[in-house]
């Protein structure tokens, strides 16, 4: 018996369908970083920012608050936050000293290492998959977010 992801949905379109997959897959997403956050003694919010940090090249907290899709302002607390636990040092940018650079510390690509493993290693449900269709679902996202031409054009 299939259990339906939310009751008594009637799906308008395969699409609609594909979404409310999409939604349900990302069941265990709260909990995995919940727990690797805590881990890291960390926010959610925290640990996510750091992982959109780009452990080899600075960032300005603008183009941070751009990654995380967020005013600008919303990004001081976490930053603060990972400065104050030695995993990211502010900076001036090199150019313009109104500017602040965030860049990740030796001991903040560890964190932020550990993280990203974490975070990013697939639930089961993908593993289960043979790998032809995780490779046609894989296809399928990166042409739906914009990320790759649909083959034949």
């Amino acid at each position: 018996m299939h259990e339906e992801f939310v009751p008594g949905l009637r799906y308008r379109s395969s699409a609609q369908e594909l979404w409310a997959l999409v939604i349900e897959s990302f069941a265990g997403w709260e909990d995995r970083i919940n727990e690797a956050s805590a881990d890291a003694g960390l926010s959610p919010v925290s640990a996510w920012a750091l992982v959109q940090l780009d452990p080899d090249h600075a960032i300005s907290q603008k183009e941070l608050a751009a990654r995380l899709h967020c005013n600008p302002s919303t990004v001081v607390d976490p930053t603060d936050r990972l400065e104050e636990g030695g995993l990211v040092v502010r900076r001036p940018h090199s150019s313009d000293r109104r500017i602040n650079t965030l860049a990740v510390t030796a001991k903040g690509r560890q964190v932020r290492q550990d993280l990203v493993h974490r975070l990013f290693d697939p639930p089961d449900a993908f593993r289960r998959l043979p790998a032809a269709d995780q490779d046609r679902f894989r296809d399928a996202m990166l042409a739906a977010v914009g990320r790759m031409k649909p083959k034949g054009r």
